[in-house]
């Protein structure tokens, strides 16, 4: 038997992709022998990291010199958020935090960008709070994307371990929410609550793409995908002879996913 996988948005986007795809990536750790990446997103995934650690370092309580901001695009990123950031409610600030969480004999993994847990009425609650440099998406299609319900179901499962020892394990759905604060939109913050229902239908979905990932762990099985428009792209098509191989796109660290790839991923079947 494998040992336990750790699941991020990531990997689970990737198996719903292919499924080939994520053996290659995740379980063989193949690497792809690739061009250079390009230098608009080598200077992207620089900038994306350097606002986050600029609000995280604000957050923190720690000043913040604007005049040292070399990049003209991150200082004018770093007005717009001073200008425009959004209300954070009464509570403890925790910044760049993750939580993991078992779900079979697997676990669910995220990091949040800013999460604030505190009592509304004498109601424990969970709000985070995620920083984006991409392209502004809608609420329709961000209830839809993968950080969105992974982070949710994360927090009314087992995020009471980030409140401590005198809370309950988890917290009530109706009391998350998520906020995506963009730098092309910055006086438009959109929140999303949840709900008991929603992390019902959530969470049964989660475990059934977790369940169809040991199935394929027990069977050696991994499937290339249906839809041909996925391998377009990818940096994978090397070892399984689709595409034409100059078409990929260079993987990058899973540490820089979110920076380079920040806004929709397929949604759960």
């Amino acid at each position: 038997m494998t040992s336990p996988l750790l699941l991020s948005r990531y990997k689970l986007a990737a198996f719903l992709a292919c499924p080939q795809r994520f053996e290659l990536r995740y379980l063989r750790r193949l690497t792809w022998p690739a061009v250079p990446r390009p230098e608009e997103d080598e200077e992207r995934a620089a900038l994306g990291r350097q606002f986050h650690q600029l609000v995280q370092r604000h957050f923190m309580g720690l000043p913040v010199d604007k005049a040292a901001i070399g990049d003209a695009r991150l200082r004018r990123w770093w007005d717009l958020f001073a200008q425009n950031q959004p209300d954070l409610p009464d509570g403890r600030i925790l910044t760049e935090v993750t939580l993991t969480i078992p779900i079979g004999r697997h676990f669910l993994h995220g990091r949040f960008d800013l999460l604030v847990i505190g009592e509304e009425e004498g109601r424990p609650f969970a709000h985070v709070f995620d920083w984006k440099t991409g392209k502004a998406q809608d609420e329709a299609t961000l209830r839809r994307d993968w950080q969105t319900r992974l982070y949710l179901a994360l927090l009314a499962e087992g995020g009471g371990a980030l409140w401590g020892e005198s809370a309950p394990p988890a917290f009530d759905p109706e009391a998350i929410r998520i906020t995506y604060w963009y730098v092309t939109e910055p006086d438009r913050p959109r929140t999303l609550p949840y709900s008991q229902a929603e992390h019902r239908q959530n969470w049964e979905e989660l475990t059934a793409v977790v369940s169809q990932i040991e199935c394929h762990l027990e069977s050696g099985e991994w499937p290339l995908a249906d839809d041909l428009a996925q391998c377009r792209w990818c940096s994978y098509q090397i070892y399984c002879g689709r595409g034409e191989g100059d078409t990929a796109v260079p993987e990058p660290d899973e540490s820089e996913e979110e920076l380079l790839f920040p806004d929709v991923e397929p949604a759960l079947p």
